[in-house]
């Protein structure tokens, strides 16, 4: 019988929200389409076709827990798995916080994963930490860089990155993934938007594929900073019952737990969450706080499962609380109202209409100060109760948290009706 790892299920309850998960299901379609553009990228590069290089690019989006971030992780993971030989592509992971920050860092980490092999660059880079000048992201590590060597002839734009390392010194193709892309700046002349364009056009001519990974607002974020045409947009949303259910027993033979028995209520476990990634992620939290009692230790068959859903679903309604900005507080009537009459084939001028059927003077009613209302739609975006489909439809991504916002807006009172119409959209 498999010994129960307790300390790694103490380990997994003090994990954060967007930690990688010890067990990785689904998404298949969306992976499988990227490592193959990967792949396509090197041959199309080393068959002499640079010119088919461009317009590559791929835009992951979701509301926030669609598991953008973990898709990102994995797909590091399985290109690690292709064999050298073959020109493995590697993945060079970045958020726009930090590619706006030192874009030059950026491209230093792009010259050493395509000059090196990058199990003895991650290496080098892991053996920096004596004199550590900041921490970057590599994939799933997290490593120093020596500031002494990190500065050192470092490249200050695409031009000198290929100049010191010209296309027929590339050894591997580079998937450039950029994390929380819908927080870039808007300016198409920005010396970040510049490389974005750069890279997108493959007027570099060089092996690199980008993945930008954001909120549902991240295409056209991509269109405002001149990334236009080509532009292949996949959107991730809640898994699929089957897969839920597989994530859930996943997780427990990771930790050594025996489910042969309990199939059903594991299942019913799973379902409880909808599908949602981050809300698999509370309810397995729950689990694991229960499955560490003394008095359970480690045993499914001494689970309390409603107290565990019980404990699960306070820690979502937290998450929708934190959710919740100041705007949306200030305007949860509105919100209330606007996701009551919502329905799927509202698209965004749908949706301006919705909210000036609703806005009243009255206090919970307005929109938020300094905010029109395409500003709030964008908000609301921002915030994940709003997702475009891929006919630009919008909806709410998570069923239960549109109930939530609803309840939250009730009872609210009966302000006299105004006329409906719609704002010019900016």
């Amino acid at each position: 019988m498999t010994e129960v790892d307790l300390d790694g299920l103490h380990a997994f309850i003090a994990s954060s929200e967007g930690s990688y998960p010890p067990v990785f299901v689904g998404r298949e379609p969306e992976l499988n389409t990227l490592m193959t553009a990967a792949r396509e990228t090197w041959h199309l590069f080393r068959t002499g076709q640079s010119g088919s290089l461009s317009k590559r690019t791929h835009i992951v989006h979701g509301a926030p827990g669609a598991g953008k971030s973990t898709l990102l992780w994995e797909l590091d993971q399985r290109l690690h798995a292709v064999a050298p030989e073959t020109g493995r592509p590697r993945l060079l992971y970045t958020n726009s916080a930090e590619l706006e920050m030192d874009m030059n860092m950026v491209l230093e980490r792009m010259e050493g994963l395509a000059r090196l092999d990058a199990d003895n660059w991650q290496q080098r880079l892991k053996t920096m930490a004596s004199r550590v000048s900041g921490s970057i992201n590599f994939g799933p590590f997290t490593t120093s860089l020596d500031p002494d060597d990190s500065l050192h002839g470092r490249p200050q734009t695409l031009g000198q990155l290929r100049e010191r390392l010209p296309p027929d010194r590339w050894q591997t193709p580079v998937v450039l993934a950029i994390d929380e892309f819908q927080n870039i700046g808007s300016s198409e002349q920005s010396p970040v938007s510049r490389l974005l364009q750069a890279l997108h056009e493959a007027s570099c001519g060089l092996p690199v594929m980008l993945v930008l990974s954001g909120l549902g607002n991240s295409p056209d974020q991509a269109r405002k900073i001149g990334l236009t045409r080509g532009l292949a947009v996949t959107g991730i949303g809640c898994l699929s019952e089957e897969e839920a259910r597989a994530l859930v027993r996943g997780w427990c033979r990771h930790y050594g737990l025996d489910t042969d028995e309990h199939g059903t209520e594991i299942d019913h476990f799973a379902d409880s969450t909808g599908g949602w990634p981050r809300h698999l992620h509370f309810a397995l939290q729950a689990l694991a706080g229960e499955l560490v009692r003394s008095d359970v230790d480690g045993q499914l068959s001494r689970v309390f499962w409603q107290g565990v859903m019980n404990g699960s679903m306070d820690l979502r309604r937290k998450y929708y609380y934190d959710q919740q900005s100041p705007e949306m507080q200030a305007s949860a009537y509105l919100v209330a109202a606007l996701m009551r009459d919502l329905q799927p084939e509202r698209g965004p001028i749908g949706v301006d209409r919705l909210i000036h059927r609703h806005r009243r003077k009255e206090s919970g009613w307005r929109l938020p100060d300094g905010m029109s209302s395409w500003d709030f739609q964008s908000h609301l975006i921002h915030r994940g109760v709003l997702h475009p489909g891929d006919d630009s439809s919008l909806s709410c991504p998570i069923p239960s948290f549109r109930d939530f916002l609803i309840a939250q807006g009730e009872p609210a009172p009966a302000p006299a009706q105004e006329p409906d119409g719609a704002s010019p959209q900016p």
